[in-house]
């Protein structure tokens, strides 16, 4: 998001943002472009607030940039917050290459039983950054396009599951360790879907609905010829569709008949799903998914998981830019505090418009009378995880 607003030439250096129009001398010569960065400008042309002034133009149109980069957000966070762990993207990079792996050899007609352990060997891993991780959005990568949506996603919900798994019921290292392996396995039969039915921008026909659903079964097939036991892991392949009221599929499930480990899943799965970019819509707000999921409480969700997801994520999830009463711009960055009305923001903008000093963060719940006015958008948060071999 970005305001229009007139700005000092002499106070230039405190904002953050690119001009609005082009910026001609007296006599039509362009001294700066329309969008030239206020940043590179005066890194790269140092003389140019006095050759502004020289030709009497003593202030700019600026378009206030109140956002950052993923970089900058990263590096603040653990500048500022360092036991705010966030994922490491070599591990992240293995564990889609070998989700990749797995699916590619199902889709050829040949699975592989050692792709299966290898699997499993990386969820043990990304369990242990699970457990060590207090804010789990901040680690959930973004799909750039459609060919990795599957893994990318395999892989945020792997995370999302393990994480809500451990809220409900802390320090049980093997629900949080078999969440996070089904999480990985969840869309196994996938796989054996076209492409074509699962990449296609418009609605899907009857028939390819049909050929969509059957994609937890095929994947429970899959998995128990690949050597997959574990009936929790195998619940979660078949019955992530399943919805509290018994409306899902594949067997129509309805609330304790579902298994826990599938109620879940499918909180992560559409979360993720909702927030993710694909051929036929763009990312919803994480803000936006988290209300949409609390309106479906008691129908779709299982309301102790969706309390869960509230509890552990906030009205207002790492990653969202939010505008304060007193005018100024942040990210919000988590919380301390259990009301989630007031989580800790990362100063942007303060309420004058100016580019905020240092690497402020506010927590609201500390702060009387200061409070979120409204959202803006979300950051753009997560990585991008490479699928080459890391």
């Amino acid at each position: 998001m970005n305001t229009l607003k007139e700005v000092p030439v002499c106070e230039l250096n405190l904002y953050r943002g690119k001009t609005a129009d082009d910026v001609l001398s007296g006599d039509g010569a362009l001294l700066l472009p329309k969008g030239s960065s206020v940043p590179t400008i005066l890194t790269a042309i140092p003389g140019i607030q006095d050759t502004l002034l020289t030709w009497k133009i003593e202030s700019l149109p600026l378009l206030i940039d109140y956002e950052i980069s993923e970089e900058e957000f990263e590096a603040v966070v653990r500048t500022v917050e360092p036991k705010t762990a966030l994922l490491d993207p070599a591990l992240a990079g293995r564990a889609i290459h070998q989700v990749e792996e797995v699916y590619q050899r199902i889709a050829e007609n040949n699975p592989s039983r050692e792709g299966i352990e290898t699997l499993s060997r990386e969820a043990k891993n990304l369990t242990a950054e699970v457990l060590r991780t207090p804010q789990i959005l901040l680690c959930l990568g973004k799909v750039r396009d459609a060919d990795e949506y599957t893994y990318v996603h395999s892989l945020n919900v792997a995370l999302l599951s393990g994480y809500l798994a451990n809220i409900l019921h802390p320090g049980d290292r093997e629900l949080v360790e078999a969440m996070t392996f089904g999480g990985l396995l969840h869309d196994l039969g996938k796989a054996r879907v076209s492409q074509d039915v699962l990449n296609k921008p418009g609605r899907l026909t009857p028939d390819e609905f049909e050929k969509m659903k059957a994609h937890s079964i095929q994947g429970m097939i899959t998995a128990l010829s690949s050597g997959v036991e574990d009936r929790r892991i195998l619940s979660i392949i078949r019955n992530h569709h399943e919805r509290w009221s018994g409306e899902g599929y594949p067997d129509g499930l309805g609330e304790n008949r579902i298994s826990l480990h599938a109620r879940i899943a499918a909180v992560a799965d559409v979360f993720d799903a909702l927030t993710a970019r694909r051929v036929y819509k763009d990312p919803m707000r994480s803000r936006e998914a988290v209300t949409m999921i609390i309106e479906s409480s008691g129908k779709s969700f299982d309301p102790a998981i969706v309390r869960a997801l509230l509890v552990s994520v906030g009205l207002f999830p790492p990653g969202t830019m939010v505008e304060l009463s007193d005018g100024g711009v942040g990210v919000v960055t988590g919380a301390r505090s259990t009301d989630i009305y007031l989580p800790q923001v990362l100063l942007t903008t303060d309420s004058l418009g100016r580019r905020a000093e240092g690497n402020t963060i506010i927590d609201l719940a500390l702060q009387r009378g200061l409070f979120i006015r409204r959202t803006l958008d979300d950051m753009g948060k997560g990585v991008r995880y490479e699928l080459a071999k890391v």
